[in-house]
């Protein structure tokens, strides 16, 4: 062992910035609102979409809630997943997303955009309410 203090090696420093060094407090912003809506869509059906886009990317979306009322959907998370041909065809013996089933509600947390794709030719209606921060 040296014979030398460990205070003959502290490098002494001047800071420039020290406000950047400090710690950050971070805190919740509570949602402040919600937003309802109701989209309808069919397979093949005059006067409906095929699908609709329920909620889109929105950094201020704390979370949101989808209830299926008359028929079966499918929930996709990409524009790519929405039109892949397994979703073009009637009844989705092979649906690509997630399977919603009639008479159902779901949440989900999370600020990505998200579509529902019809099952039948029947109108299918859904209900979205959304939880938002003002921004």
């Amino acid at each position: 062992m040296s014979g030398r203090s460990i205070t003959e090696e502290v490098v002494r420093v001047h800071l420039e910035n020290p406000e950047d060094i400090n710690v950050q407090k971070t805190e919740e912003q509570e949602p402040e609102h919600f937003v309802f809506s109701t989209v309808a869509v069919a397979f093949n059906t005059t006067g409906y979409n095929n699908f609709e886009q329920v909620v889109a990317l929105d950094p201020l979306r704390k979370d949101w809630s989808i209830t299926v009322l008359d028929n079966p959907v499918v929930l996709c998370h990409s524009h790519q997943q929405m039109t892949d041909p397994a979703n073009q065809v009637s009844v989705l013996p092979f649906p690509q997303g997630a399977m919603l089933p009639a008479g159902q509600s779901f949440t989900f947390t999370g600020t990505g955009p998200a579509w529902v794709v019809a099952t039948v030719a029947a109108a299918s209606r859904v209900s979205i309410a959304v939880n938002r921060r003002n921004g």
